[in-house]
C-alpha cells in the first residue's frame, strides 16, 4: 500500500483521550497506544483499515506534508461511536551517509501527543480485514511487532462476537517479551479457547538488533502450519514490516518442498480470495 497511490479524501481532526505505555521503561524499544476521538462525525473502522497522519511542515527535502499511514488496532465497534485506538512505535532512522540517528517524524508526533489535543487525519483508507462467514473456518494470522494492532480488533470479533469454532494459530511478538504488546490479551484467549493456539516470536539476539525469529518459529512448527496452509478453506492474514513476509516465504519455501510449491500453494490462496496482508 503506498500513501501516493491512495485517495485519502478529505482531513478531519481527532482528540486524543489518552496517550497509554504499552511497553515498560525499561524496555529498547517504545510502544504507544492512543486512544483516538473523531470530533466532527462519528466514523467507523473495520479491522486492517488505517488512518494517514498527516505532520505539517516544512521538513527536510521540502515537504510540506510529512504522512504516514497507522493502522486500527481498537475499533468504534469495541470503544464506542468514533473511537479508535492506534498503536504506535518511537521510530529512529539512521542517515547512511553520515552516520547520525533522526527521530522519525510521525511516531515521535504521535507518541508526544498530550491528552486532550487533537491531529489531522484522513481515511480510513485500505480494505478491511474480511473475516469468513462460515464460523469452522481455519486462519493462520501473524502479525509482528505494531503488525499485531489490526488483529487485536480481529481476534475480538472472533471470540467475543462470533463464537468461532475453526482453529486459528497466531504469530506475534516482537524483538524481547518486554517489546510484546497486547500480549495479556493473547494469553488470556489461549485459556479461554481450545481453538486458538499462539506462538511467541522473539529475537535470538535482541543485544545485536536481530529481528524476530519467524522463519525459526515457523519450522519449529512446520508441520502444523503446512496441514493448516493445505486445508481446503484456510485463510492467511499478515501485517507488519516487508521482512515479515520475506521470512514466512523462506521458511514455507523448506515446508512445501520447494519454491516452486510454495509459490503455487500461494497463487492458489491468492486467486481463491483467502490471503490478505498488509506489509510496509
Amino acid at each position: 500500500m503506498r500513501i501516493e497511490d491512495l485517495d485519502l479524501g478529505e482531513q478531519w481532526t481527532a482528540k486524543v483521550i489518552a496517550n497509554t505505555a504499552l511497553t515498560p521503561p525499561d524496555a529498547r524499544e517504545e510502544v504507544r497506544e492512543l486512544l483516538l476521538e473523531a470530533e466532527d462525525v462519528e466514523r467507523d473502522f473495520r479491522a486492517g483499515q488505517s488512518v494517514a497522519v498527516s505532520v505539517a511542515g516544512p521538513h527536510e527535502f521540502g515537504q510540506q506534508q510529512h504522512v504516514r499511514l497507522y493502522t486500527v488496532a481498537r475499533t468504534p465497534n469495541e470503544l464506542g461511536p468514533g473511537r479508535f485506538t492506534l498503536c504506535v512505535r518511537r521510530c529512529s532512522f539512521l542517515d547512511p551517509y553520515s552516520g547520525e540517528r533522526f527521530p522519525g517524524i510521525a511516531s515521535n508526533y504521535l507518541c508526544d501527543l498530550k491528552e486532550g489535543g487533537t491531529l489531522p487525519l484522513s481515511g480510513p483508507v485500505g480494505l478491511p480485514f474480511l473475516i469468513p462467514s462460515d464460523p469452522y473456518t481455519p486462519l493462520l494470522i501473524v502479525g509482528l511487532g505494531t503488525g499485531i494492532a489490526p488483529f487485536r480488533a480481529m481476534l475480538r470479533e472472533l471470540y467475543e462476537l462470533r463464537d468461532w469454532q475453526g482453529k486459528v494459530m497466531l504469530f506475534h511478538g516482537a524483538r524481547t517479551g518486554l517489546e510484546t504488546v497486547y500480549s495479556s490479551d493473547v494469553n488470556k484467549l489461549s485459556e479461554q479457547a481450545d481453538s486458538f493456539s499462539p506462538v511467541a516470536v522473539v529475537s535470538p539476539r535482541p543485544a545485536w538488533g536481530d529481528p524476530e525469529d519467524l522463519g525459526g518459529a515457523i519450522r519449529s512448527h512446520q508441520d502444523e502450519v503446512w496441514q493448516l496452509l493445505n486445508e481446503p478453506e484456510v485463510h492467511v492474514y499478515m501485517a507488519g514490516l516487508k521482512w515479515v513476509g520475506e521470512q514466512f516465504d523462506d521458511a514455507l519455501t523448506e515446508a512445501a518442498g520447494s519454491a516452486e510449491a510454495w509459490a503455487a500453494r500461494k497463487q492458489d490462496l491468492k486467486a481463491a480470495g483467502r490471503w490478505t496482508s498488509l506489509l510496509y
